[in-house]
């Protein structure tokens, strides 16, 4: 949302002799208080300067310095945008963009590429703006990239996605001297949008002390302090949808106005994008609490949406059908969000090498560099051209799963973890019934849960070890408390929305001994092909350290006989055995990707093996065992389908995973590992094996 803000003028002593020099240097001040102007909020007045600047440029000499046309073009049309005035700002967007490469100015070039995903932001050409802008990352300059992230924050909380958007404001490399209005609104509207009415309310306040009536941000910091103020969790669950809608389309100044019962309260015309979510509120708030389904149309991508039916199915009582709205909950963003097979294509082919080349080199600034790359090449894989909408369209809506999945139990308990109205809920399938219960507040679960991994995520001894195990506890009954006198003895089945993140579900005191299974989706669970009896082909494979990986994969080889034993593994010799496998345990060093779960490695001795080189396997073994620290990071924690190691195996067919995500113990994991193999080879269920000898130590069984 921020002007592009063209470098000053040049200096008066470096002005061409033109027949009228003062005139060259009104105009260029004129050029000066537009950028200030904009920055200010005043867009309207902007445009009336920067428009009247520009005509009477046109023949000026002054015009021929390189950077003083494009440079205004930019201002003008990221100003009208922001007025939302399309038609004119595409124009002279686009010819700021032509000038500046026939001029050769390549960073005014981006500042135009950069306005014109602003203009497909705010006329509702979401993806192509994502898709822009994450284009944009590797490319501007660091003392520019803060406006981008904002906007590119913005382009995401559009379509709902506050997991992303929160990572892209975290990622950014503030300056306090710049750009500060709109990443506080930015960042307000991510708090309210994630339950945090209170973080919004003090950050809308801020910037409302500090700006002008006249200013554009006074008038969104207005509407957003409103719609703070006015979020009640004891509301229609429809109408909280609605107003969230209303937070979520980028705010112009003088929207066009349509009957209040079209959009969100105040009669506001919603942008094209959420016309359908509109809609689809608008009739489920006729029919009660209905479970999801065709009549959704469109509007099954939306979260807000799928939010609203679940929150109304609660209301009435209907955990049954809450918890297909949950499942849908977890499945509308696929599609939306690269998953793990959007890798291939000869551009990320080539990314991924000097990835890889540059992690072989030390890593480092290089290696950071071609990860922003590559995780831009990602998002554009999925979403290719402009003037495109989310790039594959989805089929109709996926029928009812709850029969099917209560069927399919046998006896286990099934745990869907998601939120409604500000609480952390469980929805809870056992006995061929459904129970709702609710955590308690979600804010405060989400610290629990995050406390509980990000100790784990560090060694400890002593004082630490005994705060660790406290952690444990209070994580354990926050997610388990209200839920055993149900569950009894039985095994679990979990899922569940990103506030859980990547847990150590074994070292929870109310899971110790219990077997556990997590899938990505209740249908996941539910199809889930026939078990097989045995493994044929068995591999064992280490990388060079720890010493305690080589010594392992030697006591397993004794287990399995017959093994093919790579003690000196290379990554091209284990992605051929791995695709001939049914059983595959690859022990050694694991680290957690660059900016994405899919660039997580395993080093081995050639060069490190990456999670998204498993996606282009033509097949995969049925049982994969990951021995090293952070494999299976990427699982939860963000919205679509699971990613990493993990996320890239089971996608290609691997029936179940076995892997920790945090750091593990060498000396335990090794004898551990060991047990664990001598129990599965023996017939014990493989969720069962790992409660018995792996979950103590932070293993999870992923998968069915």
């Amino acid at each position: 949302m921020l002007p592009s803000a063209a470098p000053d003028p040049t200096p008066a002593n470096t002005l061409p002799n033109a027949r009228d020099p003062s005139t060259g240097q009104i105009l260029l001040s004129r050029v000066t208080q537009g950028v200030r102007l904009a920055r200010n909020g005043l867009f309207e007045e902007t445009v009336a300067l920067l428009d009247d600047t520009r005509k009477r440029l046109h023949g000026h000499p002054i015009a021929e310095l390189a950077p003083v046309l494009p440079g205004l073009l930019a201002d003008l049309g990221l100003a009208q945008t922001l007025c939302g005035r399309f038609g004119q700002a595409e124009e002279h967007l686009n010819e700021a963009r032509s000038l500046a490469d026939a001029r050769r100015l390549p960073l005014l070039g981006l500042v135009a590429e950069h306005n014109l995903g602003c203009l497909d932001l705010h006329r509702g050409e979401t993806a192509t703006a994502i898709t822009t802008f994450h284009e944009l990352v590797h490319r501007m300059p660091a003392d520019r990239q803060e406006a981008l992230r904002v906007d590119l924050a913005e382009a995401l909380l559009s379509e709902g996605l506050v997991e992303e958007a929160g990572r892209t404001l975290a990622e950014a490399p503030w300056q306090a001297s710049r750009g500060g209005v709109a990443r506080t609104l930015v960042e307000a509207k991510l708090r309210l949008l994630d339950g945090d009415r209170r973080g919004s309310l003090h950050l809308t306040r801020q910037v409302r002390a500090n700006e002008g009536p006249g200013s554009l941000w006074h008038g969104i910091t207005a509407r957003l302090e409103r719609a703070a103020l006015g979020v009640t969790d004891d509301g229609p669950p429809v109408l909280r949808a609605q107003d969230t809608l209303a937070l979520r389309a980028p705010s112009l100044p003088r929207p066009p106005r349509e009957p209040a019962s079209a959009g969100p309260r105040g009669g506001g015309r919603p942008r094209e994008g959420l016309s359908g979510a509109y809609r689809a509120l608008s009739r489920l708030s006729r029919l009660g609490a209905p479970p999801p389904g065709p009549w959704l149309g469109s509007a099954d991508r939306d979260p807000h949406v799928v939010r609203a039916g679940l929150e109304s199915a609660l209301a009435t009582g209907d955990a049954a059908t809450a918890l297909e709205w949950a499942e849908l909950g977890r499945t509308w963003a696929v599609g939306l969000v690269p998953g793990p097979g959007t890798v291939g294509g000869t551009a990320l082919r080539e990314l991924t090498g000097r990835y890889r080349r540059a992690l072989c080199r030390g890593g480092g600034t290089e290696a950071g560099a071609y990860a922003r790359r590559w995780e831009a090449a990602r998002w554009r894989a999925l979403h290719p051209g402009r003037r495109n909408r989310w790039a594959k369209p989805r089929g109709p809506v996926p029928g009812p799963v709850l029969e099917q999945l209560l069927a399919a139990l046998e006896g286990r308990a099934f745990i869907h973890y998601t939120a409604a109205g500000g609480d952390a809920v469980a929805l809870l399938a056992v006995d061929g019934r459904v129970h709702a219960r609710y955590l308690g507040p979600l804010l405060g679960v989400r610290r629990v849960l995050a406390r509980f991994a990000h100790e784990r995520s560090a060694p400890s001894t002593g004082a630490a070890a005994e705060a660790h195990h406290s952690t444990a506890a209070q994580a354990s009954d926050a997610l388990f408390r209200p839920l055993l006198p149900l569950i009894g003895e039985r095994a679990v089945v979990v899922t569940g929305d990103p506030y859980l993140s990547d847990l150590p579900w074994g070292l929870l005191p109310a899971l110790r001994g219990r077997p556990v299974r997590l899938v990505p989706t209740a249908r996941s669970w539910a199809e889930r092909p026939p078990e097989r009896l045995g493994w044929e082909r068995v591999l064992l494979a280490c990388g060079p350290e720890p010493e305690q990986a080589r010594l392992e994969v030697a006591s397993l080889a004794a287990i399995h006989p017959g093994a093919r034993l790579l003690e000196r593994a290379r990554r091209d010799r284990v992605l051929t055995e791995l695709a001939r496998s049914d059983l595959a345990h690859v022990a050694g060093h694991g680290q957690v990707g660059d900016r994405t779960p899919m660039l997580s490695r395993l080093e081995l001795h050639d060069e490190p093996l990456l999670a998204c080189d498993l996606a282009s396997l033509p097949s995969t073994p049925d049982l994969v065992t990951l021995s090293s620290c952070w494999g299976g990071r990427g699982f939860g924690g963000a919205a679509g389908q699971p990613l990493g190691f993990v996320g890239a195996l089971l996608a290609r067919g691997t029936r179940t995973v076995v892997a920790s995500p945090v750091p593990v113990e060498d000396a335990r994991t090794g004898a551990a590992m060991v047990a664990f193999h001598r129990a599965i080879t023996t017939g014990t269920d493989v969720s069962e094996a790992v409660s018995d000898h792996l979950g103590h130590v932070g293993f999870c069984c992923y998968g069915a």
